[in-house]
C-alpha cells in the first residue's frame, strides 16, 4: 500500500496521537457521578464508571505485561479522589483475568484519608499493602491535568 505525502502525514499523525496516550500514566478519567460529584457523604458506587469493557484509569498498576508475568504487580488496587476521600475506581487482578472489569463494589475497602496525600489528586492504594503506589493530579471532574 502507498502513501501520498499528504496520506504518510496524516497517518503519522494518527500514529503520535495514538502513542501519545500509552505512557504509564492514568490515560482516561471517571466521571463523577451524581452520588460522587463533591460529596464526602456519598458511598462509592459504580455510577461514575465509564460504558462498555474499559473505563476509569489506566497506568502500570492496573496492566499486564505482554509477556504475562504480573509477579511484583498488585493483585487489587483502588483510586481514591483527594477532593471528596472517594473510591473512584478499582482493580483487582483475579477478576480482570477472569474476563470481566472490576466494580467498585468488587472491593472491600474503607477510606481512611491521609493528610499527606497531595490535594486535588487520585492517589492509587495497594490493598494488600496500604500504601500509595502512584498519584496524580485531577481537575474537578477527575480528568488528569497533564
Amino acid at each position: 500500500m502507498k502513501y501520498g505525502m499528504t496520506g504518510a502525514l496524516t497517518l503519522v499523525a494518527i500514529l503520535a496521537g495514538t502513542l501519545s496516550g500509552c505512557a504509564a500514566q492514568p490515560t482516561g478519567a471517571v466521571q463523577p457521578g451524581p452520588a460522587q460529584a463533591g460529596s464526602a457523604a456519598a458511598g462509592p458506587t459504580d455510577a461514575g464508571r465509564a460504558p462498555g469493557p474499559v473505563g476509569g484509569y489506566e497506568g502500570w498498576w492496573n496492566s499486564t505485561p505482554a509477556s504475562g508475568d504480573a509477579h511484583g504487580l498488585p493483585a487489587e488496587t483502588v483510586a481514591i479522589n483527594t477532593r471528596t476521600n472517594q473510591v473512584v475506581d478499582a482493580f483487582n487482578r483475579s477478576i480482570n483475568e477472569a474476563g470481566r472489569p472490576t466494580k467498585i463494589s468488587d472491593v472491600d475497602y474503607i477510606v481512611t484519608p491521609d493528610p499527606s496525600w497531595p490535594k486535588d489528586s487520585v492517589v492509587i492504594i495497594d490493598t494488600t499493602t496500604r500504601q500509595v503506589i502512584a498519584d496524580f493530579r485531577v481537575d474537578a471532574a477527575g480528568e488528569p491535568i497533564r
